[in-house]
């Protein structure tokens, strides 16, 4: 999952929000400097990724990807299943995608625990000031992002080239998708 999916998985404060999305930049903070609410959703993401990366769910995606996206595979699956959530939300949250958003973006200012990592800082005011999650609905910028995420990789590789055919992908496997996601939901309470 990307950040869209983190946030539906995480409680709506400020330490919930910087945790859930932290492990993508920097390591893990030392517990005495944050609150226990961070702590909890940084493993929470780490827990999220690895669910992902091994859901039985996911794998037939991830075979229909492998063959043109190699080993992008697991990046081209985060970003689609937050095109899945954002296309088909109201199945997920009770709050409409805008006003989740914008909540959680508001929220996100509040943060003061520890200074956030550079990258972290940059890709949080552009995710908020393009507001990216509530855009991840459209293909387009679907596509976008994973051409932003190749031009990070050091080899070269099929991401955005392919990213329309991949949602095809998706959209062949809505099915084995909201099955993972209803799954996750349920997991998800329990933690």
């Amino acid at each position: 999952m990307n950040f869209l999916g983190h946030w539906l998985f995480s409680d709506p404060d400020a330490d919930a929000l910087l945790g859930s999305l932290w492990p993508d930049f920097a390591l893990r903070p030392d517990p005495n400097d944050v609150s226990s609410g961070f702590i909890e959703h940084f493993d929470r993401h780490q827990w999220i990724d690895r669910t992902t990366d091994a859901s039985p769910e996911l794998e037939s995606l991830r075979q229909r990807l492998r063959p043109k996206l190699r080993k992008t595979t697991p990046i081209v699956v985060d970003m689609l299943l937050d095109h899945y959530l954002a296309r088909y939300w109201s199945q997920y949250h009770a709050q409409t995608l805008t006003a989740f958003t914008q909540e959680r973006y508001r929220e996100t200012r509040r943060f003061d625990a520890l200074p956030l990592p550079p990258r972290l800082e940059r890709t949080l005011h552009w995710l908020i000031e393009d507001d990216w999650l509530a855009g991840y609905r459209r293909p387009e910028n679907i596509v976008r992002a994973l051409g932003g995420l190749s031009r990070r990789l050091r080899f070269a590789d099929e991401m955005e080239a392919q990213g329309l055919w991949a949602i095809e992908q998706l959209d062949a496997e809505q099915t084995a998708v909201d099955a993972f996601l209803q799954r996750l939901l349920n997991e998800s309470g329990r933690l």
